[in-house]
Order: structure tokens, then C-alpha cells, then sequence
């Protein structure tokens, strides 16, 4: 029985990094219900509750910078005197509700909340005026019959698991119910995994597709390390198009436009296969002008299928590919290094164009 090479072993060892990367994104969200719990409220009562659950109310004893009380002071002063002007320090200018915010806690008490500041520098005008419990409860709980099903769920048995609850403050015959997530560390990390399988499945197809074409060529003459040339390698790069297309259609759903930049990402990242043979053979005006190409085909795809939006998302595609793609470029190096001159590359690409 004949022993696979070290090259051999290398090239599977990509693609099951490749498959386990290129499922990422489902792992990351196949687990991703959180429990949602939904606590009654009584006017007066855990105003910290309310805060916690309703997106227009602030806890300013939660937000405000701890241990240093001259920083939290023009808050102290507009609680007292009804409004505050003038200069704050970065941390507090930092810490201070945004405009959607309509009432805030304070020292356990509820106050209608205004505050408007000058971007450029830290001058803010704060009004807090005091409020009763009823009247905010009133102002910000939507009605149990208008509440997505998931919410209703959660009023009627206590809690409810789920991605998509949205949390708030409900009313339901008298009852004020508070619905938020029992952990909010939990979505943290379930937006986290998410975000990062995102990053990975592309990678992994990238992976995939070098794995596949190097095993072609391989597996052509399985006696024989044939050299990986540059037109080789940018063969082997354009396979992680149609497998990443595979991909798509296969195991995602939801917007069209996870076919351009699914497969514009995953080229990036087998491009490294190209990068790898030039850079063994000190091609170094090809190399600049092959990222060059590829950052160009990878900004501009996105840009072209999302808008403005796209080019941002496609800057982040070409920045991971590229990390990702070292990987690939140093299976270039290795597998594009049998031939020690690049002379001797032209050659064998010469022989390769005719076979």
C-alpha cells in the first residue's frame, strides 16, 4: 500500500480546514435562540427593569462613568436645576443618551430627558425634567394585540427563545410587561458568531477551491510533483468562483446579492495561490499588478451589487482575504518551487499551454 506524500497530506488537510470553515456561518447560527423573559412592572417599581427593556429610556446610574463624580456633575445639576449648559468632559460627552432617547433613570427616579450637543467640540445643553412611572410606562409600551407573536408568547407563559423578539415594554389587561433577554451577553457572543462565520464560509471556499485544483493536478500524474505554474495557479484560483456559486445555492438563501460577493471573497483568498508561485519566482511587477486586478474585481463586484454599502463590506472582503490568503500562498510557494529559476517557470508554462 503506497503512503500518500507530505503534499498529498497537506492538500486534504486544506480542504477539511476548507469544509469545516466554509460551514462556519451555520454552526455560528444554528444556536442561536436566546431566552427572552417577560416580567410584569408596577408603576414606581424597578425603573432599572424598564430601562433595560425599552429602547427610548436610558439608566443614567448604569451609563454615567464610574468613580469620578466631577464627571457625572452637569447631570447632577441639570436633575436639580432643570437644565444644564456648557462644556462636559469626553468621558461624559461620550456616555450621554442619544436623541432617540426620551426619558431617562436617574438616582432611581424617571426624568424626561433632552440633551443636543456640538460635534465639534464637547459644549451640550441637558434638560431633565421630573416625571412620574405611569406617564413613561404609558409613553413608551405598545399594546399586547399589536405585539409580534413571539412577544405574546413570552407575556403569556413568562419567557420564549428566539432570535428575532423584540424586546420593549408591553401592556396587556392593566399589566406593564418588561420583555428583554435573560442574558445580554448571550446575544453579544450570538452576534459575534455570527459575524465571523460570515467572515469564514468565503475563506473556506477559498480553501476548498485550491484544495480541489491542486488535487487535479495531482492526481493527473500521481507519480509525478508536477510544478504549479502561474497559469496553473490562476486555474486554481478560478475555481473557487463556481464553488463558491456551488455554495451558495446550496446551503444559503436570502438576498441575490450573496452571489457576487460570496464568490468575489472567495477569489480573493485563492488568489493567494498566484501570489505564492510569484513571489517564489520574484515576479514582483506581476505580483503588484495581480492585486491590483483582484482587489479592483473584488471592491468593484460589491460595489456594483450593494451601492455604497458594498464598497465598504468589499474593502472588508479584500482586507480577510488577504490575511486569509496566506495560507494558500504559501501552498503556491511550496507546490511552484520544483523548478529553482524563473526561467525554468517559463518553460514548463510554455510546455503547459500546449498540453
Amino acid at each position: 500500500m503506497q503512503i500518500p506524500s507530505a503534499r498529498t497530506l497537506a492538500i486534504f488537510a486544506l480542504l477539511v480546514v476548507g469544509v469545516a470553515c466554509s460551514f462556519a456561518f451555520h454552526a455560528g447560527t444554528s444556536g442561536m435562540d436566546v431566552t427572552y423573559t417577560a416580567t410584569t412592572v408596577d408603576p414606581g417599581e424597578a425603573p432599572d427593569r424598564v430601562a433595560d427593556a425599552a429602547p427610548r429610556v436610558a439608566n443614567l446610574d448604569d451609563e454615567l462613568p464610574e468613580g469620578n463624580e466631577s464627571v457625572g456633575r452637569p447631570v447632577e445639576r441639570a436633575a436639580e436645576n432643570g437644565s444644564f449648559a456648557g462644556n462636559v468632559t469626553p468621558e461624559l460627552h461620550i456616555s450621554l443618551p442619544g436623541e432617540r432617547t426620551r426619558y431617562v433613570v436617574y438616582d432611581g427616579s424617571y426624568y424626561r430627558w433632552n440633551a443636543t450637543g456640538d460635534e465639534e467640540s464637547t459644549f451640550v445643553r441637558i434638560r431633565m425634567t421630573p416625571t412620574d412611572a405611569e406617564t413613561v410606562l404609558e409613553s413608551v409600551s405598545s399594546p399586547y394585540d399589536s405585539a409580534p407573536s413571539e412577544v405574546r408568547t413570552a407575556i403569556d407563559s413568562g419567557e420564549t427563545s428566539g432570535w428575532t423578539v423584540e424586546r420593549g415594554v408591553y401592556r396587556h389587561e392593566g399589566t406593564y410587561y418588561a420583555v428583554a433577554p435573560e442574558n445580554d451577553a448571550a446575544v453579544a457572543a450570538n452576534i459575534l458568531g455570527g459575524f465571523v462565520g460570515y467572515v469564514l464560509t468565503p475563506v473556506g471556499r477559498g480553501y476548498v477551491a485550491v484544495a480541489l485544483g491542486l488535487l487535479a493536478y495531482r492526481y493527473r500524474e500521481p507519480s509525478v510533483d508536477r510544478l504549479l505554474t502561474a497559469r496553473r495557479a490562476l486555474a486554481v484560483a478560478a475555481l473557487a468562483v463556481p464553488v463558491a456559486l456551488v455554495g451558495t445555492a446550496l446551503f444559503e438563501s436570502g438576498s441575490a446579492s450573496r452571489f457576487v460577493t460570496g464568490p468575489a471573497s472567495a477569489l480573493v483568498v485563492a488568489s493567494g495561490t498566484v501570489a505564492g508561485v510569484l513571489v517564489y519566482q520574484r515576479r514582483w511587477l506581476r505580483l503588484v499588478g495581480f492585486t491590483g486586478l483582484v482587489a479592483t474585481l473584488t471592491v468593484g463586484a460589491s460595489a456594483l451589487a450593494l451601492g455604497v454599502v458594498g464598497a465598504f463590506l468589499g474593502a472588508l472582503a479584500l482586507l480577510v482575504g488577504l490575511l486569509a490568503g496566506v495560507v494558500p500562498l504559501v501552498y503556491g510557494y511550496v507546490f511552484g518551487r520544483q523548478r529553482a529559476t524563473p526561467e525554468a517557470a517559463d518553460s514548463a508554462e510554455s510546455a503547459a499551454s500546449g498540453e
